[in-house]
């Protein structure tokens, strides 16, 4: 039990009655601050021997031995006459240098918490890290990754062109873009969606591949895909094992080069 002496009765006091008489068998009752719920007080400094309660004053008016309350308590003490009479009371008492009950604040003179600042809606670590981006040019250690739209995670700093693989017809994503998309299907059409459906940005680069034996169709629907190092604008061919590079050159503009593409 952790004690500190106690401001009042503490160690040898004397009382008084109103009229200055001695208060010879004045009772002193002890109670949590602000109620009338007893609260223990003890006679040495180790808090083992607990005291009454009431704590019954000898022939000379004072304590039978010393007060000491429990740290990071509150008290309220009642003293009252041998016959009950109540002479005074005082509450929100704690132990002489009560570490436990002093803001920091009073000891050092600037708080060490956000609390001690009277700031009681402070961020969380975990709302700040939900909500800001890191700070500028971060040194990372261990394998750091991101995720595209479709929570696809990667290893930053990739060499690599993170391959798509369809077996049907399909149609551009957004996480589409910086990766290579494979199609490996018979007939298949590969669709560059309309800005206004799925807006990438300009310089969005997708590398298309064709391994299936017959041609695939590069499609573009209202925007406008133009061969590179032409004119020639509307969808192209892909021939078997042929290799294309899509890069948007517009808002609604698209450059395809490659080979075995017509």
């Amino acid at each position: 039990m952790t004690v500190a002496l106690s401001p009042v009765a503490g160690a040898g006091w004397q009382f008084f009655d109103n009229s200055g008489a001695i208060l010879a068998g004045g009772l002193l009752y002890t109670y949590a601050a602000g109620t009338t719920t007893p609260l223990a007080t003890y006679q040495d400094s180790g808090g083992v021997t607990v005291h009454t309660n009431p704590i019954i004053l000898d022939s000379a008016g004072r304590v039978p031995t010393e007060v000491w309350m429990t740290s990071g308590s509150a008290y309220k003490l009642v003293l009252k006459t041998s016959a009950g009479i109540s002479l005074w009371t005082m509450d929100n008492l704690r132990g002489i240098n009560d570490v436990s009950s002093v803001a920091w604040a009073a000891v050092t003179g600037t708080p060490t918490t956000l609390s001690g600042y009277g700031i009681t809606d402070s961020i969380t670590a975990a709302t700040a890290a939900a909500t800001y981006a890191p700070l500028a040019s971060p040194t990372f250690t261990g394998t750091a990754s991101a995720k595209d739209e479709d929570a696809n995670t990667y290893n930053l700093g990739w060499r690599d062109c993170p391959q798509t693989s369809k077996a049907v017809s399909y149609e551009l994503k957004l996480s589409d873009r910086g990766k290579q998309v494979l199609m490996s299907g018979t007939s298949l059409t590969l669709t560059v969606p309309a800005n206004g459906s799925v807006a990438f940005p300009v310089g969005a680069t997708i590398m298309v591949v064709n391994t299936d034996s017959t041609s695939l169709t590069i499609a573009i629907t209202t925007d406008t895909m133009t061969l590179a190092n032409s004119t020639t604008t509307g969808s192209r061919t892909l021939a078997r094992n042929g290799m294309a590079t899509l890069t948007k050159i517009g808002a609604t503009n698209w450059l395809i080069a490659g080979s075995g593409l017509t």
